[in-house]
């Protein structure tokens, strides 16, 4: 069963973690950064190719963990370019197909009864399903980084659901990992007496963030294979339990 506790051992674990974390917190901190002084335009624009790359190298990270490879963050931008091109391809038309009939759902259906915040409800649950779906897609092109996989419906369908349980009971953790780790941080600036907007606070939550993804990688490798139906021989001999610690027990023979 996928642990989060496990995911982040597997992510220290992992060999020249600390090198990779710092190179690929660069472009977060940048965002960031830009975003607290107020640039904003420079922000959203450098954002994009960065939630691009950050996506595709959660996406790749998943794929080397279900493929028993013995990094989770790559170094090879070939590799990340590509998986990028394909991240793309698989979830834009289904991110903008969901879009238009979530918003047909909840602008055409109104719920007839006399109850406080009850269209509201309503519209949370279509935003939060249709997420599901859309995220579920994303889980199933990154266990192969295949883009037909990411149209298996069927199997996308069928799945989200459990996905959907799966990220309810993994948000409430990863917030209270991240909020002591952030804390710690956060401390060490109070007691200097630092702004909050200080460069080197942004940093290390850049950097954070991005031990969150490879994190996350390890866990969602896991929760993947046990969520989301694939071929039979994703299921032989192709899967090391990391996100259950093995991939760190492995690092250190």
């Amino acid at each position: 069963m996928a642990s989060l506790f496990d995911a982040f051992n597997d992510a220290l674990g992992e060999d020249n973690s600390t090198i990779k974390i710092i190179i690929y917190s660069l472009p977060v901190f940048f965002c960031s950064y830009l975003y607290v002084t107020k640039n904003l335009f420079a922000a959203y624009l450098f954002a994009i190719p960065s939630v691009i790359l950050i996506l595709a190298l959660m996406s790749n990270g998943i794929y080397n963990v279900r493929s028993n490879k013995r990094e989770i963050l790559t170094f090879n931008i070939f590799t990340l370019i590509t998986a990028g091109i394909k991240l793309l391809i698989a979830i834009l038309p289904l991110l903008a197909i969901m879009f238009v009939a979530g918003s047909l759902i909840t602008n055409i259906i109104k719920i007839p009864l006399d109850i406080p915040h009850i269209q509201l409800v309503f519209n949370s649950l279509v935003w939060l399903i249709i997420f599901s779906v859309i995220f579920t897609s994303y889980l199933a092109f990154s266990k192969s980084l295949n883009v037909a996989d990411s149209y298996n419906l069927k199997v996308i369908f069928e799945s989200s659901i459990d996905v959907l349980i799966n990220l309810i009971f993994l948000i409430p953790q990863l917030a209270i990992a991240n909020g002591i780790i952030v804390g710690l941080g956060w401390y060490v600036i109070f007691l200097l007496k630092l702004p909050l907007t200080n460069p080197l606070f942004i940093f290390y939550c850049s950097c954070i963030f991005v031990f969150n993804i490879s994190a996350l990688a390890s866990y969602f490798a896991s929760a993947s294979y046990e969520l989301i139906k694939g071929r039979d021989n994703e299921y032989k001999d192709n899967y090391s339990l990391r996100g259950s610690g093995a991939f760190s027990q492995q690092n250190k023979r």
